[in-house]
């Protein structure tokens, strides 16, 4: 006799990825349960800028899919899903030095190529956007990004019918056969019929032939002041260099300036390989403040009133882990996403609910898609179960 399913699916996640996919699942018809141990936007999803942004990912699959998904996200706040996460923004890209001015370059090759909704307006120097500091050579202004707080678009997502929230719990341990997946989470276990892992740094306690590590970014929060004359985001170009290169070559702090409608600014952030969340240092707070002041000199009259860690999850490769388990057709993966989760998570969700559903991926981006495949790893996972 086959088990009963207490649900036909399980995500294992309860990030911007994890709740997108429960959302696009749910409204298929089928039963879902969202698991996390410590409850919804918790991680990365709640510590994020909220940049909806397509000039910060790497070149080739991630900004064609990017694009693709900025598209759909503000389909669904057109829809009313999104309307009060989301919403459009300008955003600026600045830069000093040969090798910002050439990463400003790449960048406008690579918008070109992708001819998507994210324009060049503007390309020239201070002139472009008041206030900006002296110290910058060159600015680039786009129009067709937006900003969405990953908490808010988190509880959109979950606040549906057919999702059952489960939290705290923690997967223990996963067991799979030909009718579906049982899963130990120590209080209790859990049948289902599909499981998708979206467990962000979590992904190695369950998966461990997965090579996802986490990588902290600092940042800190400004006071109140009146609202910025900055309309959108405000990043250096060093944080381009960051994403494609490897971060001992970037030559100034990879500094992002995100002024929030509460008055405050966010600004972050470094890149460092850890994992720990309670890792602030003052030296690498002086060294991002100083470069966000010589970019926005009006910074110089705030305050820092609180200085965090956030934590992503991190792949060697830069690109996230999005795919079915060879050989373990009940599994689904989709982790990895460091910074990119935000702008991705309306696509990712759309496309994994096809996957679990047994449906094929939309045709344009089926290519780029298969890039993201957990297969990749295959000799790590084989070393793994040796």
């Amino acid at each position: 006799m086959p088990k009963h399913l207490d649900h036909d699916v399980a995500i294992a996640g309860a990030g911007i990825i994890g709740a997108s996919i429960a959302w696009h699942l749910a409204q298929a018809g089928l039963r879902v349960v969202v698991i996390d141990a410590l409850g919804p936007a918790a991680a990365a999803s709640g510590a994020s800028d909220g940049a909806v942004s397509v000039a910060s990912k790497k070149p080739g699959p991630l900004a064609r899919l990017a694009s693709t998904s900025l598209i759909y996200t503000r389909d669904l706040a057109a829809q009313g899903l999104l309307a009060k996460a989301f919403h459009a923004r300008p955003s600026f890209v600045f830069g000093q030095g040969e090798a910002e001015l050439a990463a400003l370059d790449a960048l406008i090759e690579k918008l070109v190529q992708i001819g998507g909704p994210v324009q060049v307006t503007g390309d020239g120097g201070a002139d472009l956007l008041p206030g900006l500091g002296s110290d910058v050579e060159r600015l680039v202004a786009l129009t067709g990004e937006g900003h969405m707080p990953g908490h808010m678009a988190v509880r959109a997502y979950l606040a549906t019918p057919g999702i059952t929230p489960l939290w705290p719990a923690r997967v223990q341990s996963i067991e799979t056969d030909e009718a579906g997946v049982t899963m130990d989470l120590g209080a209790k276990r859990l049948r289902v019929g599909h499981l998708v892992a979206a467990l962000g740094t979590s992904t190695q306690a369950v998966f461990p032939y997965l090579p996802v590590q986490p990588r902290a970014g600092q940042l800190f929060v400004t006071d109140r002041g009146p609202l910025s004359a900055l309309p959108g985001s405000l990043t250096a170009a060093a944080y381009l260099v960051a994403k494609t290169k490897t971060t001992e070559i970037v030559p100034l702090p990879p500094v992002v300036i995100d002024p929030l409608q509460t008055g405050q600014f966010l600004i972050g952030s470094s890149r460092e390989d850890h994992g720990d969340p309670n890792r602030v240092d003052f030296v690498t707070m002086k060294y991002l403040m100083q470069r966000a002041v010589d970019a926005f000199p009006a910074l110089s009259d705030r305050r820092i009133i609180r200085a965090f860690a956030g934590i992503r999850a991190a792949t060697p490769d830069n690109l996230p882990i999005v795919g079915t388990l060879q050989g373990e057709p009940r599994i689904t993966i989709a982790t990895g996403f460091e910074g990119d989760g935000i702008c991705l998570s309306a696509l990712m969700g759309r496309e994994v609910a096809h996957l679990v559903r047994g449906l094929p991926p939309t045709d344009a981006i089926a290519a780029d898609l298969a890039i993201l495949s957990p297969n990749r790893f295959t000799r790590q996972r084989l070393e793994a179960q040796r």
